[in-house]
This record gives C-alpha cells, sequence and structure tokens, in this order.
C-alpha cells in the first residue's frame, strides 16, 4: 500500500503519553509539514506556536478543562474507552492530558477561512507526527483558553499580535499505551454521483 496513504489509514488519537519529551529534530519536521499545508488563497496566514515548556502547557490544560461543559460519556455513548477523553473520565482535569508539546495554532481573527486553515495545518502534523511514530490528538476550546487572562498574557508574551486568534491545539509525545484499533468503518458514509 502506498505510505502515504498507509499512515492516514492507521493514524489513531493518543491522550496518554510517556513523560519523555521529543525531539527537536522530529519537532522541526513536524512544524514543517503544518506549514505545508494547504491554506485558503495560498495566504499562509496560520501562526504555529510549540510549547515544550510544561509549567505553561500544564497551566493551559488546567484552563482548557475549566471550558469543558460537555455532556459526560455513558456506557452507549463516549469517546474513546481506549485513550479515554475528559468527558469519559471525570478523573482527568488536564484538557491537554499532559503532552509534553503542545502547538497552539492561530488564524485571522476576522479571517473567513481562519478556522479551516489551522485545522488542515492540524492534520498536516498530526499525520507528520504519525510517520515519526510519535501520538498526537486535536483539542479544542482553544479560543476560551487563549480568552483567559492567562491566555492574553500569553499570546503577547509570544508576540501574536491580537489580530490572531487561537484556534486549534494539537498535542503530541511518545503513547503510554498501544494506540487504540482500527474501527469498522460505518457504512452508507460515501456517496458518488456519475
Amino acid at each position: 500500500m502506498n505510505e502515504v496513504i498507509k499512515n492516514m489509514l492507521e493514524r489513531r488519537s493518543i491522550r496518554k503519553f510517556k513523560p519523555e519529551q521529543i525531539s527537536r529534530k522530529d519537532l522541526d519536521i513536524i512544524l514543517e509539514a503544518g506549514l505545508y499545508a494547504p491554506c485558503a488563497g495560498g495566504r499562509q496566514g496560520v501562526i504555529i506556536v510549540a510549547c515544550q515548556n510544561r509549567a505553561i502547557n500544564a497551566e493551559l490544560g488546567k484552563i482548557n478543562h475549566s471550558f469543558f461543559h460537555g455532556r459526560m460519556s455513558t456506557a452507549a455513548a463516549y469517546i474513546s474507552k481506549e485513550q479515554p477523553s475528559i468527558a469519559d473520565d471525570p478523573k482527568i482535569t488536564d484538557g491537554l492530558y499532559g503532552a509534553p508539546t503542545v502547538i497552539t495554532l492561530f488564524g485571522a481573527r476576522n479571517f473567513l477561512y481562519a478556522t479551516p486553515d489551522c485545522s488542515v495545518a492540524a492534520e498536516n502534523i498530526m499525520l507528520a507526527a504519525h510517520s515519526l511514530g510519535i501520538g498526537s490528538c486535536m483539542i479544542m476550546r482553544t479560543e476560551d483558553t487563549f480568552d483567559s487572562d492567562f491566555g492574553k498574557r500569553l499570546q503577547k508574551t509570544w508576540g501574536i499580535d491580537e489580530s490572531y486568534q487561537a484556534k486549534a491545539f494539537v498535542i503530541l509525545g511518545y503513547s503510554a499505551t498501544e494506540p487504540p484499533k482500527t474501527k469498522p468503518r460505518k457504512e452508507n458514509r460515501v456517496k458518488v454521483v456519475e
């Protein structure tokens, strides 16, 4: 099978990480993949910040968790049994799951395609990470997290203009458990019209 397609089919969201930090060499490769993501009009407007500071990441995770107001999972409706989310396990208090590397994707606040551009960059980042044996997961509530006092100060410290808004997190690290198994694809989700 084509290696690119194989990588897409095998990547899974990881929410349990070893404490070991990923290498700068691997991080640079992953970030470059994010920079090459498709973007509206070829504007290249996404700003990517990779944070490997554990204290900052822990505070972001705590704030991110505080904005989770979703319904908790049930036995029949859940996010993941193999890699529980904060909706699945109320004992998880870090919305970024203790990941050693947290990537924040920023898009222009008033640009119509900022969120899709950041989402495509996130996918490139996650696929690149998987190809290097690094686990990843896309996390939302990013706008709320950076609307907090801590988030506003951090954005300023990082030199990201207020005209940009945090749109998505991608967490990275080495998986502490086996990745979830591939689930069979649900039927009747694709239509081809000729």
